[in-house]
């Protein structure tokens, strides 16, 4: 599969995690789910999409109280867990994907969750992003999912062509970062999104990264 050229050289990736890990020490999931339930973190990931990780937490927390088995995710309570989620945007699809992927589980893979990229992506809702949070979160896959912050800051910084996709540009970090791909990292690049490199305003000048985004050095540039 072609993914355009790499950007950056081995030394400067590495850099660029190095400075991301000082800047940012300590990460974990942004989403709530019970350890020993990793069917709560794929419906907290199918109701994210487009919607904030604050929105789904304070929904789930309601949602996975009263329904916290499994099998409770059917038709029957169909109407009590739209309540619950009502507020996280798309609910009506979003509710009705979570309970046919619920039933796919139950009756197609005991009550677990595939571990196959391909397999994940074959339940309603789960796309080639979310199928990557969800093995790069629980089962420690080394990917880098690609959300909107990943996907500013990768084609921002230069990280990656222009020319990609969501899909590729997740593809194009893992070669370029190689063996530090992880959702760690993936954690991290979304606290720059949230914390310096923001759609609008960049706080560029504290950025930790900064000597390694042309974003910044284009600017620069232009100032001087």
């Amino acid at each position: 599969m072609l993914t355009g050229p790499i950007m950056v050289t081995s030394s400067q990736a590495e850099k660029i995690v190095l400075l991301l890990n000082e800047a940012f020490p300590s990460t974990h999931t942004f989403l709530n789910h019970k350890a020993n339930k990793d069917y709560e973190f794929l419906f907290a990931v199918i109701l994210s999409a487009q919607a904030t990780d604050a929105s789904v937490n304070q929904a789930t927390s309601v949602l996975f109280k009263k329904y916290p088995n499994l099998l409770d995710y059917n038709d029957k309570n169909k109407d009590g867990i739209l309540t619950c989620v009502k507020s996280v945007g798309l609910s009506n699809t979003k509710v009705k994907h979570i309970l046919q992927t619920a039933s796919i589980l139950i009756n197609q893979y005991h009550g677990k969750l595939p571990q196959d990229r391909e397999e994940l992506m074959k339940l309603p809702g789960v796309g080639f992003k979310t199928s990557g949070v969800v093995l790069g979160e629980l089962y420690d896959y080394p990917l880098i999912p690609v959300d909107t912050h990943v996907y500013r800051i990768s084609h921002r910084m230069g990280l990656v062509s222009n020319r990609l996709d969501p899909k590729k540009t997740e593809i194009a970090l893992e070669k370029v970062f190689k063996e530090e791909a992880n959702i760690h990292l993936h954690q991290r690049l979304i606290l720059l999104g949230r914390t310096f490199c923001k759609a609008k305003k960049p706080d560029c000048l504290n950025c930790p990264v900064r000597d390694y985004c042309n974003f910044f050095k284009k600017n620069s540039k232009k100032e001087n």
